[in-house]
């Protein structure tokens, strides 16, 4: 999210910590059951994610032993290597830290930290549900621009006795879906051109995430483009 966290990592240090932490004099136990603790939470976590937002956040297809790219062998042992040194490690000191806190303090801390996630992540799926809308209202108008390219061709193509007979009609009907075309492809450059410091912070914090189709958007803008320009041309 836009603060300084993730929560799936969050959540899987509490598990992880929570769980094995009667467990953790030993090592080998430990970490097996880092490894089959956090391959459970990001696969669960990997399949939700892409269900409610229809995006695949990341993805493990190129590793080899993967599940559906949610989940791979090779990154299942180094957060198993992670978790140990959070278990051992890390979390102790932090223990230590939290136990010297007196209690109304780490109250607020609590409340302060919580309050800023949960805005967070408020704004965070506001952002995501916002920019779905906003690919969405881009393919409605893509499609409408391919189909009117697609009648103006058809009109521009058509028989020359046709069209001689008819030349007012053809230049009429022809004038207006150029001009629905341009105020179209102005409302898409304006939609296009838009950008979102969340959107922004998500992309760089999930360079796979597979969800932002605007480059498509554009090569087919250019398409269409070039399409009825040679059309008009010809």
């Amino acid at each position: 999210m836009n603060g300084p966290y993730c929560p799936i990592y969050g959540f899987g240090v509490i598990i992880v910590a929570s769980v094995l932490e009667p467990i953790k004099n030993d090592i080998i136990v430990l970490y097996i059951g880092s490894v089959i603790l956090t391959s459970c939470l990001e696969l669960v976590t990997g399949f939700l994610l892409e269900k409610i937002f229809h995006m695949h956040w990341w993805d493990y297809s190129g590793e080899r032993l993967n599940l559906h790219g949610y989940i791979c062998l090779k990154f299942s042992l180094l957060w198993g290597v992670a978790c140990l040194i959070v278990v051992r490690l890390v979390h102790p000191a932090i223990t230590v830290f939290v136990d010297k806190l007196p209690h109304t303090v780490g109250l607020i801390f609590i409340a302060f930290f919580m309050t800023g996630f949960a805005s967070d992540m408020i704004i965070t799926v506001l952002a995501i549900i916002h920019y779905k809308k906003r690919i969405l209202l881009l393919e409605d108008i893509s499609a409408e621009m391919r189909r009117i390219s697609d009648k103006t061709g058809k009109k521009i193509f058509n028989r020359v006795e046709d069209v001689m007979d008819k030349k007012e009609e053809f230049d009429e009907k022809s004038a207006e879906l150029r001009q629905k075309y341009d105020e179209l492809r102005a409302k898409y450059k304006v939609y296009i051109s838009r950008h979102s410091f969340n959107i922004d912070r998500i992309k760089k914090a999930f360079p796979k995430l597979d969800f932002d189709r605007e480059l498509s958007f554009k090569e087919q803008f250019n398409e269409l483009k070039k399409s009825l320009s040679d059309k008009y041309d010809k």
